[in-house]
């Protein structure tokens, strides 16, 4: 699943009318301090996770797009202040659920989402369109669901107001969609600060599972890594003799705790879990866990609990953990920042197909970006600046220009400058 494009038409002091187009794999977020960079990655995180709860007080108009296999998707969504200047003989709008009416004690803001979803092979076009009063849904031009409902639309992400509509769908549709909705369904990634914010989050993870007979529920939407859930069900048995679980470093090829303990140059690891509650009821029961901690064993024999790591360590650990969590995306704040040059270029490896959003002031991680043409530099650079728009000063988002982006690509084509330095001459960082 990529990201390909994303339309602001209004967001709070971005100027109005930026079109942002992406790559599919590593993404640079340039400018100067206090242009908006990481403004645009928390943007990019509420677009991913498509869930603008944090912004049902606010007025606000997106459009943005993904690629997912066997379709496209088109997403439009905004909370905007209804309009009245329309002609009352003009009819209800063509996107409306419910005829245009005058408010009465209803909210100032009126939220809207759209989704267009167009599949391939046979093709069919789907699209779902939510407001306050309901829902409905169009496939190939044709009304063919609609249902009124009484909701806080925004209080739902767009991905579970599709899972929801999608129960609506014909089954050949459903099972079309299926795959797509089991990967949005609890898709968040959160933005990676610059700082140890993430570090100390991870600490403060919780995770519940209730147990009926044989199946296995989660209790909630939690940031985990994936292979995690599994885990803490088969050793379900242990955590209730012991009160934890111990994972080693070893344990699972390829975890971020291994990886970690390689980088790091440390002998081994362990990642603790511990149970926090458990209920017990006829049929089945409740666990709850968390206080997720490290431990380390350096190749001396000393022990290191996880305050004994040095800054730069604690940024390469939580980094791991956070990409054992996000199969998909990296929405990184100076991803580089505190990294020993041999851990940035084993992060950059980490990435795989991952399609990356990066701050960094830091030009070492420009060392390891490589570009195989200038329509490639074009939708991987997005330069962050300020513009005095409408009498105001407005933070601009765009991309190089294709003049800009073919010069650029030409310079680095022939070599003899670092990147840094060229993205500097053309003026974009």
């Amino acid at each position: 699943m990529k990201l390909t494009e994303l339309r602001i038409h209004q967001y709070r002091d971005v100027a109005p009318g930026a079109h942002l187009v992406f790559g599919p794999s590593l993404n640079l977020v340039l400018g100067e301090n206090g242009t908006g960079r990481t403004t645009l990655l928390d943007l990019l995180s509420r677009v991913l996770a498509s869930d603008f709860s944090g912004l049902i007080r606010e007025e606000f108009s997106l459009e943005y797009a993904f690629t997912f296999p066997g379709m496209t998707l088109q997403v439009r969504v905004r909370n905007t202040r209804p309009d009245f200047s329309r002609p009352k003989d003009a009819g209800p709008e063509p996107q409306a659920l419910v005829p245009r009416r005058e408010p009465v004690d209803e909210p100032t803001l009126q939220p809207f989402m759209e989704v267009t979803l167009e599949l391939d092979a046979p093709a069919a076009r789907l699209v779902l369109r939510a407001d306050a009063q309901g829902m409905a849904w169009e496939v190939d031009g044709r009304s063919t669901y609609s249902q009124t409902m009484h909701w806080s639309l925004l209080d739902r992400t767009v991905w579970v107001v599709l899972f929801l509509g999608a129960q609506r769908l014909e089954p050949e549709f459903k099972e079309r969609l299926k795959e797509l909705l089991r990967r949005t369904f609890l898709l968040a990634p959160a933005r990676f600060d610059e700082g140890l914010g993430t570090y100390e989050r991870i600490a403060q993870a919780h995770y519940g599972m209730e147990m009926r007979g044989e199946e296995v529920f989660p209790l909630g939407l939690m940031s985990l890594p994936t292979w995690l859930p599994g885990v803490l069900r088969e050793r379900a048995e242990q955590a209730l003799a012991t009160g934890f679980i111990d994972i080693r470093h070893d344990e699972h090829e390829r975890n971020f705790l291994g990886r970690f303990v390689t980088l790091a140059g440390l002998d081994a690891g362990r990642f603790r879990v511990e149970l926090l509650d458990k209920h017990s009821y006829e049929g089945g029961g409740r666990l709850e866990f968390g206080h997720f901690g490290f431990g380390f064993t350096r190749r001396d024999g000393a022990v290191l609990s996880r305050e004994h790591l040095g800054y730069g360590q604690k940024r390469l650990l939580s980094l791991l953990y956070y990409l054992d969590v996000n199969e998909d995306f990296l929405i990184a704040d100076e991803l580089v920042h505190a990294l020993h040059p041999r851990w940035v270029e084993a992060i950059v490896r980490e990435l795989g197909g991952r399609q990356s959003f990066v701050t960094s002031q830091n030009p070492l991680l420009f060392e390891y970006v490589r570009f195989a043409s200038a329509d490639e530099v074009r939708a991987s650079l997005i330069h962050c600046g300020l513009e005095v728009h409408e009498e105001r000063e407005r933070k601009v988002w765009s991309n190089p220009s294709v003049d800009t982006a073919e010069r650029l690509f030409g310079d680095y084509r022939r070599g003899g400058s670092p990147l840094a330095t060229l993205l500097r001459i053309h003026g974009l960082w």
